[in-house]
């Protein structure tokens, strides 16, 4: 199978596109020149949805847009998606000791219809196929088959390869088991394996059947009723069967989605988490309201200070001291009265002396200390009015100077303490205030990307994927018990038709079935084991010329195989296992996946396409032209979607081995990457023949945003 043209309407940013691919076994190689954003991997997307439908779409078309983002209800909210893709088989058959190569040509037309609303709604798509020929095109029935022959949905992943998901069957975030079932799947559908699984299909039906006739033989004897459990054991083996099938298929689609989820959280966080960007905001902000909080308290505290004594008294402290000495010296020189008149006269009138002492006049001893505080109350009052200010300055005075040791802070040390306070929480409010607007900052350059939903939906996936996994083995483990079970009862029942007299014909048919079984089995495992030796060695081979002179890995890399586990192991010296996920560079990982994509295909001999986007991805210099020639040389039609940067040095190859190579432009890049305005309002891709080598004023894109700043410098200037 060969694909030679395609056209899509209305998917996504395919509004109106035609695609041409080469076919000439000369030239086998289709360059699509795009850059970032330019549609590759939408049209990687359409192609497969028009051979394989939804189920080929991520996350199996669920809440996956078709029609474009920026479609203008005006024109209706119905929106018409089309895909066209055609096609040529060529058979060769013998004729008269010659072989007749026939070629045949068909047209497959898938199309679905998408409500444009803001909760878009996709109807279940039609698919029809028709036979080209010189008198029309006659339509074919049942075409879902057809494609299923030629290009086995299994096989998707190696026929239509995302560069970013080409390591899918060694990369490192999914399990051991599934990347085991992914290259076992691709293995034995590419080598052809599911006819021998419908042939045991239809040993077993034989098997069923003869044991149906074992079962008429006895009524309802023994015989009969083993030949039922086994009936029902067949029944519970396929509904089991079934299960797990089933089982495994929502694994690897939850697998998927649990890969997909962890890298979506992952690009994100490297931009930056929002939510804990939020949150340390918040934090922040918390910090300034209590920081202002203590700045206006720090104010208050401030403003005080200048309404207290203590102020006052620094004022005037230096000369107060000196009047304090002063009046100390008069005291000492006993100048200055004793002003305790309202003590001693408060002291006569309760009795009692400040000493203790009775001053009771009936008593000899009282009357005596009586009259001494009576005489010293008439001298001090008659004290002159200097004595007595000088006096209740002394006393005043010496209230500012507490007794020993003990004395009032300075006014200019709490001062110094409530600014420096001050500045000091001006100083961390200014921080906060700067940290919470870098924050802000940091925020705003974030895109909207909802990482809890995020890790709602991975925590989700994860427990799906856990009890599928448990499913898988409870069913497994019931398996085991079931076919001991049907073992047992077919020993039972064959024992039993040995002694029934039409026995031995049932028993005769019953042999020739499991010989037929025990054959069919033999040569699936044969091939197996012989195709996948083969499919080993080759991309061996392939591998190695990929990398032979990488510099950095062609020291550490001896060989590469697929174990007979469906493992994809790589050695190193000393046959050491390097495990190809971590222990290789991005260019040798994807050289290896590209290496077992084409052994597999070279091997099993099918003619069919290998549509690649972005190979060359992560590689340069030798590694990338290795790569390229070798892919080139191992397909019968290779379809390369590059970017500029990867066609870059490898202009020479292209030119002898690609047959079309035409470019695909986003015209929502002009101004910043397209030099020339398209001329086109609308999101969608446009096509050029400009080739690997060219450029036209649709394509012509700018070397780097430097180009851009000198451009809009020059046209201020000429301004």
């Amino acid at each position: 199978m060969k694909l030679t043209r395609a056209h899509f309407e209305n998917f996504r940013l395919l509004r109106d596109l035609t695609l041409d691919f080469g076919c000439d076994e000369s030239h086998p190689l289709t360059v699509i020149r795009a850059a970032n954003e330019s549609g590759k991997t939408t049209v990687l997307h359409a192609l497969q949805w028009a051979l394989y439908g939804d189920a080929a779409l991520p996350g199996r078309g669920q809440e996956f847009r078709l029609h474009p983002i920026d479609w203008d209800t005006d024109d209706g909210s119905r929106v018409t998606i089309t895909a066209t893709v055609d096609f040529e088989l060529t058979t060769h058959r013998r004729i008269g000791g010659r072989y007749r190569e026939t070629r045949r040509r068909y047209r497959l037309v898938r199309t679905a219809v998408e409500d444009a609303t803001r909760q878009f709604r996709r109807g279940p798509s039609s698919v029809k196929l028709f036979h080209l020929t010189e008198a029309g095109a006659s339509p074919i029935e049942a075409p879902d088959s057809l494609i299923r022959e030629e290009l086995p949905p299994e096989l998707r992943e190696v026929f239509f390869t995302d560069g970013d998901r080409a390591l899918s069957f060694i990369e490192a975030d999914v399990t051991l088991s599934t990347k085991r079932d992914r290259v076992e799947r691709a293995i034995r559908s590419l080598l052809g394996l599911g006819l021998i699984d419908d042939a045991l299909r239809h040993v077993a039906k034989t098997k069923a059947e003869m044991n149906k006739k074992a079962r008429g033989l006895d009524g309802s004897g023994r015989l009969s009723v083993v030949a039922s459990r086994l009936d029902l054991a067949a029944q519970e083996e396929d509904r089991l069967r079934e299960r797990l099938e089933d089982a495994k298929e929502q694994f690897r689609n939850v697998e998927d989605l649990v890969a997909s989820t962890d890298r979506k959280i992952a690009a994100a966080l490297q931009k930056g988490d929002r939510e804990k960007l939020s949150r340390e905001r918040a934090s922040v902000k918390d910090d300034m309201a209590s920081l202002d909080k203590q700045l206006a308290a720090a104010a208050r505290e401030h403003s005080q200070l200048l309404t207290r004594s203590s102020l006052a008294f620094d004022l005037v402290s230096p000369t107060l001291s000196t009047a304090m000495d002063s009046l100390d010296d008069l005291r000492e020189e006993g100048k200055i009265p004793n002003t305790t008149v309202p003590v001693l006269e408060d002291r006569l009138e309760t009795n009692l002396c400040i000493c203790g002492e009775d001053l009771d006049a009936a008593d000899p001893q009282g009357r005596r200390r009586r009259s001494h505080i009576e005489s010293l109350i008439r001298e001090s009052r008659r004290a002159d009015a200097i004595q007595e200010l000088i006096t209740d300055l002394y006393y005043g005075a010496k209230q500012l100077f507490p007794k020993g040791t003990e004395r009032l802070a300075s006014w200019r040390a709490n001062y110094a303490q409530v600014a420096r306070r001050r500045d000091d929480l001006e100083g961390l409010r200014e921080k906060a205030g700067r940290q919470y607007r870098s924050l802000e900052d940091q925020i705003k350059l974030i895109p909207d990307t909802n990482l809890q939903g995020l890790r709602q939906s991975l925590a989700q996936y994860r427990g799906q994927r856990d009890r599928l996994l448990s499913t898988q083995a409870t069913t497994e483990t019931q398996l085991d018990g079931l076919r001991k079970e049907r073992d047992s009862l077919e020993r039972e029942r064959d024992q039993l038709l040995r002694s029934k007299e039409k026995g031995a014909r049932v028993l005769a048919g019953l042999d020739v079935a499991k010989d037929v079984e025990t054959v069919l089995k033999g040569a699936y495992d044969r091939i197996t084991d012989e195709e996948l030796t083969k499919v080993s060695g080759l991309m061996n081979d392939i591998f190695l010329e990929m990398i032979g002179a990488d510099p950095e890995q062609g020291a550490i890399i001896r060989r590469a195989e697929i174990s007979k586990q469906f493992d994809i192991v790589v050695y190193g010296p000393q046959s050491r296992m390097l495990n190809p996920d971590r222990d290789l560079n991005g260019a040798s990982r994807r050289a290896l996946t590209l290496a077992f994509i084409l052994a597999l295909t070279r091997v099993s001999e099918v003619v069919a396409p290998n549509v690649i986007d972005t190979p060359l991805g992560m590689t340069s210099g030798f590694v990338k032209r290795s790569i390229l020639r070798t892919a080139v040389r191992e397909s019968t039609q290779l379809i390369l979607f590059l970017t500029h940067d990867e066609i870059a040095g490898c202009e020479d190859i292209l030119d002898e081995t690609a047959g079309v190579v035409f470019t695909l432009t986003n015209p929502a890049h002009y101004p910043r990457m397209l030099i020339n305005d398209p001329g086109v309002e609308e999101r969608k891709v446009l096509r050029c023949e400009c080739d690997h080598r060219t450029s036209c004023a649709l394509c012509e894109r700018r070397l780097d945003l430097f180009e851009e700043s000198d451009q809009r410098t020059k046209e201020t200037a000429n301004a």
